[in-house]
């Protein structure tokens, strides 16, 4: 399928960066979170095939996949366009550089989101992270970093045979595969402007380890670690030049987005001690 031309390139391993993310009981040590299948793939994805008209020729997407692909993942990738709507439903937390990426917690254990039900449905009502809605699709980066390809995971069983919503129209794409296209290439313009902002934090030192202790109400204490925030007063500290450019970027709503999700970790562990009574 047609490809993209321009900003810096997402990796497997800066999507990966949520594996570092680590839940654990206290004074078992942090455990890290689920290994992809294959390290070639980004978190999700099991294969990478590009969007063909001659292969994908009588297929169809499929009307519902629902979320079981993100059921055993506690943290997700977030950019930061969505951080003001996500700030009230997740942490928001930072892996510094070389992986400078920002992730979204979804949950406080390892291998469990508690926004997907048994029924592979997300929690009605919460924002659903753009890494999430992109899946089956993907970008792909070329050798040289100047392409990028439309592919699928044609292991994610969302594709089946039929017209309902078909990928081709004989060789001309359909609205489906032109809007995946368009949510890609908008994902990666998002995807390289926060890879830019978390390298800033991490260049100017505004970036601190940090970790959560959860009691549930049931007594059971668990550790989420391997995370880093903002420290307000390195942040406050910032030369005014770096303010001026900040807001010129569109950063500065970021940052405070990400100090009001600090908030949402007691909504978090309500569901967590929901979900270990309901187990």
């Amino acid at each position: 399928m047609s490809s993209q031309r321009g900003s810096k390139g997402q990796s497997a391993g800066s999507e990966a960066a949520a594996q570092g993310l680590s839940a654990s009981t206290p004074g078992a040590g942090g455990t890290p979170g689920p290994a992809a299948p294959d390290p070639r793939f980004p978190m999700f994805y099991r294969s990478l095939t590009p969007i063909d008209a001659a292969r994908h020729a009588g297929k169809s997407l499929k009307r519902r996949l629902g979320f079981d692909f993100a059921r055993s993942s506690h943290a997700v990738l977030l950019n930061g366009s969505e951080f003001e709507v996500a700030a009230r439903y997740y942490p928001i937390v930072f892996t510094p550089s070389p992986a400078a990426a920002a992730l979204s917690v979804v949950g406080v254990r390892r291998d469990r989101n508690l926004f997907v039900d048994t029924n592979g449905d997300w929690q009605p009502g919460a924002y659903i992270p753009a890494y999430i809605r992109r899946y089956p699709f993907i970008f792909h980066e070329s050798a040289d970093k100047q392409q990028y390809t439309l592919c699928i995971d044609e292991t994610s069983g969302a594709l089946e045979d039929g017209n309902e919503r078909p990928l081709f129209s004989g060789a001309k794409p359909t609205p489906i595969v032109q809007d995946a296209l368009k949510f890609c290439a908008a994902f990666q313009r998002d995807f390289a402007n926060t890879h830019e902002f978390v390298e800033q934090l991490s260049e100017r030192g505004l970036l601190v380890p940090n970790q959560a202790e959860i009691t549930l109400n049931s007594g059971e204490k668990l550790a989420v670690t391997g995370f880093h925030i903002i420290d307000r007063d390195r942040f406050s500290g910032l030369p005014d030049s770096a303010f001026l450019e900040w807001r010129r970027k569109g950063w500065l709503p970021w940052v405070f987005a990400h100090f009001i999700s600090h908030g949402t970790w007691s909504a978090l562990v309500d569901l967590a001690g929901a979900a270990a009574k309901a187990a």
